[in-house]
């Protein structure tokens, strides 16, 4: 009997181990999609309707830098948003004639439009 209760303990702790290792690791991070031509022609289009302000970095932007907090992102307006819908999770920059897409989490530039 005593076996039987051992046994039951057991298995009851594999099978709560390996619950516990299915859900828990390490999260998988994807990647950010890059824009596609089309989209990044209706960016090009509202800066050059909108004229957002440019922002002041301290030196060129590149994919992958961080931009820093006290530089101001924008967001499209929601006429663009409706064209291009993955664009609402990404804020912008502009740096002469050049539109930095930014992952506003991060806050890493993933993409760079020359306009």
């Amino acid at each position: 009997m005593r076996s039987r209760i051992w046994t039951a303990v057991l298995a009851a702790m594999l099978v709560a181990s390996a619950a516990a290792a299915q859900t828990g690791g390490t999260p998988v991070q994807t990647p950010p999609v890059p824009l596609s031509p089309e989209k990044q022609a209706v960016i090009k289009q509202h800066v050059q309707r909108e004229r957002p302000p440019e922002a002041q970095t301290g030196g060129a932007i590149s994919v992958g830098m961080t931009v820093p907090e006290g530089v101001e992102l924008w967001s499209l307006p929601q006429d663009s948003v409706t064209e291009v819908p993955v664009t609402t999770s990404y804020q912008f920059l502009r740096v002469g004639q050049t539109i930095a897409v930014v992952d506003p989490e991060s806050r890493k530039v993933i993409q760079i439009i020359r306009n």
